[in-house]
């Protein structure tokens, strides 16, 4: 016993280490909860929320309607799975036992995002399972601190969209998929099944897992039997019974590689049951989670098609048409290297996935079957989702979350790896040198990006400004397709959004004469434009050939060379050792900055890291302006000022 008390002090040392991170993670996620005031400028948080709140149990009397599809429990919405939903409206009713409000519209987001958050830690808790498990404390306490530290986690825990739960149970499945290549049994199969189901009902786009699940079979089926061939040889072999299975094949080492036919069918027989008990307890998980799914089969399939035509881009929706243009798999490993990660966690997490896949490869091909089952049950799912999510048209940020946790366990993997590889000094030091500058390097970025939730929203800030300083009945522009401001949803001083004459623009329509007549007449008949954020002006003017009017406009207007200057803006940043991580919306497409914000910006100290993905900074920290006219241009003046795009238009169709 006495042996077993080293043992047990580093167990001790490892938990305490655990939970260490798991506070600093919870107090990276629960921090700034209300950053926005509850106004919900997150469209998918906002779009779930008004889901869950429509939903209820059909009253008793109609008991029989809820297995239909017009029953009050269908969320007739399926862009996201349904199981989000369900926990969002049950954990809202449960705490509105205690606090009555937290089952409301308004305020259940806070439920939401409390959700969010633990779901959250649960991964960063996975992580370290995974890298304990499959490498060492060491390579799992620190996978799980990058993961703590990552800013798109940090970030999507601030929201209740379904990211940070797809993230958990695309962990958990991997997981528990890794057990079956220690021990495949039917029980096991079936606790994959359950959470890849689960993981479905969040979003169909976890189908991918269904290859690593398939791997894990294949593989448990082929470690176990390269285990017990030599204890069991002579012996009669045992039948698949329920819960375990044992089949005869040669060891790994054997001398003979191939196994009698027997065997070898009795090997593929165990594993296609194997996967499709899974498959199975996957597709009744599935049903249970998101029923509507078979009963409104028809409004289901409607919108799983409509976010798969979003995704691949044939069908033409505004705000995916920002996506124009961008490289696949170069734009979202890019966006996923400077601001989800940072980089130098980004550069070192897909620098070890390249390692990680040729180490996999190398090991099937030395059929060293327990290194290939560490490696590659996680890249049968992570290559796969990245070749197929990179490819896709719409390359929202939040789309690669469920692998980043995995490029995180890598990381640490490969810089454990490098530590305990380095004999010479030098090699010593370059380990410890890259560890200090990746870990490092990324909790400074994540305490640096909690400056977006220590600072009043810009929305609230330019509300603010409006209603303090924009005289009643003042007639001002504001965009289609983006937040109107002054907030309309916004109550007691900030409520002055109904004094004012709003008039929006649509500046995503085609551009036609009637599109010049719009822009005119706004021009003329408007004291104030407002930008809400870069929705649109980053959008527009990189197809000039589809928007060569409208692109005109944002040249003029960002130029100041229509009457109207800038003369007020609001931004917050990511601040890093004080200095701000800014993304530019203006040198991509080439805009002009208006003199305000030039002056503004050069008191400010900052780091211009380019152009970021619009998914990350519109929603908490996005870049907000206000133009006054100062001088009203005739008709013929700013026809002037348009030249040939102003010509030429086609006519209204």
């Amino acid at each position: 016993m006495a042996g077993d008390a080293p043992e047990r002090a580093v167990r001790l040392r490892v938990g305490l280490a655990l939970l260490a991170i798991l506070a600093i993670a919870a107090a990276l996620r629960f921090y700034g909860m209300v950053w926005d005031g509850g106004m919900l400028f997150h469209p998918d948080e906002r779009h779930i929320l008004v889901v869950a709140n429509g939903i209820a149990f059909p009253p008793l009397r109609e008991w029989h309607t809820l297995l239909r599809p017009e029953s009050p429990w269908n969320p007739q919405f399926f862009a996201y799975g349904s199981l989000p939903i369900y926990l969002l409206r049950i954990m809202a009713d449960l705490a509105g036992q205690f606090e009555p409000s937290l089952a409301t519209l308004q305020s259940s987001y806070l439920v939401g995002r409390t959700l969010s958050a633990l779901f959250d830690l649960g991964s960063v808790a996975l992580v370290f399972r995974l890298g304990y498990r499959l490498y060492s404390a060491r390579v799992g306490l620190l996978a799980a601190a990058l993961t703590a530290v990552t800013v798109l986690h940090v970030q999507l825990a601030h929201f209740f969209a379904v990211d940070t739960m797809l993230a958990f149970l695309v962990l958990l499945t991997v997981d528990l998929a890794i057990s079956l290549t220690d021990e495949p049994t039917l029980w096991r199969g079936v606790g994959v099944g359950g959470a890849w189901g689960a993981a479905l009902a969040t979003k169909v786009s976890a189908a991918p897992l269904g290859l690593a699940v398939a791997v894990a079979w294949v593989l448990g089926a082929v470690r176990r039997a390269a285990r017990s061939q030599g204890a069991r040889a002579g012996r009669q072999d045992r039948s698949f019974a329920l819960g375990t299975a044992t089949v005869d094949t040669p060891s790994e080492h054997s001398a003979d590689p191939c196994p009698p036919k027997t065997a070898r069918r009795r090997l593929w027989t165990f594993t296609l049951r194997g996967m499709v008990v899974t498959g199975v307890a996957a597709l009744v998980t599935f049903v249970l989670c998101e029923p509507y799914a078979v009963i409104d089969a028809v409004t289901f399939v409607t919108d799983v098609a409509q976010e798969s035509q979003m995704a691949r881009g044939t069908y033409d929706i505004p705000y995916t048409r920002q996506f124009i243009g961008t490289l696949p798999y170069v734009y979202p490993i890019q966006q996923a290297i400077v601001w989800s990660m940072g980089v130098p966690l980004g550069v070192t997490g897909f620098i070890a996935l390249a390692v990680a896949t040729v180490r996999g490869a190398l090991a099937v091909a030395a059929r060293s079957w327990r290194q290939a089952g560490d490696l590659l049950v996680p890249l049968a799912w992570v290559l796969p989702y990245l070749a197929i999510v990179g490819g896709f048209h719409a390359k929202f940020l939040r789309y690669l979350l469920p692998i980043l946790p995995f490029l995180a366990l890598w990381a640490a993997w490969m810089l454990v790896g490098l530590l305990d590889a380095g004999r010479q000094r030098f090699a010593r030091a370059l380990g410890w040198g890259a560890l200090i500058i990746v870990v490092g390097g990324s909790s400074l970025y994540a305490l640096g990006y909690l400056n977006v939730y220590s600072e009043t929203h810009p929305w609230i800030q330019t509300t603010a400004w409006l209603c303090t300083n924009l005289p009643a009945g003042s007639h001002i522009s504001v965009e289609h397709w983006d937040d109107t401001l002054p907030l309309v949803q916004a109550t007691g001083e900030l409520r002055c959004a109904w004094q004012h004459r709003l008039s929006k623009l649509a500046v995503y329509d085609r551009d036609d004469e009637a599109k010049l007549e719009m822009l005119l007449s706004a021009l003329e008949g408007n004291d104030y434009i407002v930008l809400a954020s870069n929705r649109l002006y980053n959008t527009i003017p990189r197809l000039p050939e589809r928007y060569p009017l409208t692109s005109r406009y944002y040249q003029l207007l960002l130029g100041e060379e229509l009457g109207f200057e800038l003369v007020y803006s609001a931004a917050t940043y990511p601040r890093v050792l004080g200095v701000d991580l800014v993304h530019d919306t203006f040198r991509e497409p080439d805009l002009p900055k208006p003199a305000l914000l030039r002056r503004a910006e050069s008191q400010r100290r900052a780091l211009v890291l380019g152009r970021a993905d619009e998914s990350y900074s519109v929603y908490d920290h996005p870049l907000t302006m206000v133009f006054r006219k100062v001088e009203a241009l005739s008709r013929d003046e700013l026809l002037q000022r348009f030249g040939d795009a102003a010509q030429s238009l086609p006519p209204v169709p």
